[in-house]
């Protein structure tokens, strides 16, 4: 786990002084490790912040959440094939960028495992390292649903910063276990509620192959916390975590999309969509339609947020 325990905000001032030195002693007397509110910091401290720096030092935190069931086996080829080269995308276009992988099959004790997790990190080979030595299922799981709880219940306990955006894309092709069904007891409802209070985007990626062309859902019936959920079919499933939350979901055409489906969900997640739409004009025309995809999800999160927090007070 990456920590660090000192802030380090270059262009922070106390109101009237151009007193740097003194500014960054008073921050680092602030444990940030003991989740210290940064807004708390500068009240307190009468601290002013260039907006432009704010924002430089929020990045992004990026979490890839995927299934790696036997049906899955290409989308982790291609993971294998291209996570460098969209890396090197990504940290191009978002400064202060980290990245987690998480991987989840099923209960089944014949699995190689339940879940797998690599935190939050800028180390790239690391993250390659885990995505190479993780293996697919070869073996089927005795439910159509799989452990997607247990990777959303390992996606809540992530070593998040403190400042930052918050991105989840979550590809798969099951529904979660109901609580009732799910060995460890764990609630996906209770968890995507705890996620949106820890201000947590999910963007979704059905893999179903009965899915069709790659589109925004508008037909799931279910869009806030107000109806408490047991269970629900795998497409309206990732329909509703995404809407939700506020974040894109799409169905998939190809598997090549998944890559593209990333970009797209971590440029509107840290401000840079307009970034891409301008990259994608010159060189992919063809690619246009995630843009409209994500600015959708954009506004129904602006018109879904407050509605959902009033339900959770």
């Amino acid at each position: 786990m990456e920590t660090n325990n000192k802030l380090n905000l270059p262009a922070i001032r106390r109101t009237g002084e151009l007193a740097l030195k003194q500014t960054e002693k008073t921050i680092s007397k602030f444990d940030l490790s003991k989740k210290t509110s940064i807004a708390s910091v500068m009240k307190s401290e009468n601290v002013s912040v260039s907006q432009d720096i704010l924002e430089r030092e929020r990045g992004l935190d990026l979490v890839l959440v995927g299934d790696l069931t036997a049906s899955m086996t290409s989308y982790h080829k291609l993971l294998k094939d291209k996570f460098r080269e969209l890396c090197k995308e990504l940290f191009s276009m978002i400064e202060n960028l980290r990245i987690s992988i998480i991987f989840y099959l099923d209960h089944d004790v014949h699995l190689p495992y339940l879940t797998k997790v690599s935190k939050l990190t800028k180390d790239i080979e690391q993250l390659y390292h885990f995505i190479d030595s993780t293996p697919v299922s070869n073996e089927g799981n005795s439910t159509f649903d799989e452990a997607v709880e247990d990777a959303l219940n390992d996606v809540a306990s992530l070593n998040w910063r403190e400042i930052g955006n918050r991105s989840v894309v979550l590809f798969g092709d099951a529904s979660p276990h109901p609580a009732n069904n799910c060995p460890l007891g764990l609630d996906f409802f209770d968890i995507t509620k705890q996620l949106f209070k820890q201000n947590i985007t999910i963007n979704s990626v059905f893999c179903g192959s009965f899915y069709g062309d790659m589109q925004k859902k508008q037909d799931c019936s279910y869009g806030n916390f107000e109806k408490k959920i047991d269970y629900i079919s795998a497409e309206q499933f990732f329909s509703w975590i995404a809407n939700v939350t506020g974040g894109m979901v799409i169905g998939i055409e190809r598997v090549d999309d998944l890559v593209d489906i990333i970009m797209a969900a971590a440029a509107k997640d840290s401000g840079h969509l307009d970034d891409l739409e301008a990259k994608l004009k010159k060189t992919a025309p063809n690619k246009l339609k995630l843009i409209d995809v994500a600015k959708k999800a954009e506004l129904r999160k602006m018109l879904g947020n407050n509605s959902n927090k009033k339900l959770l007070k």
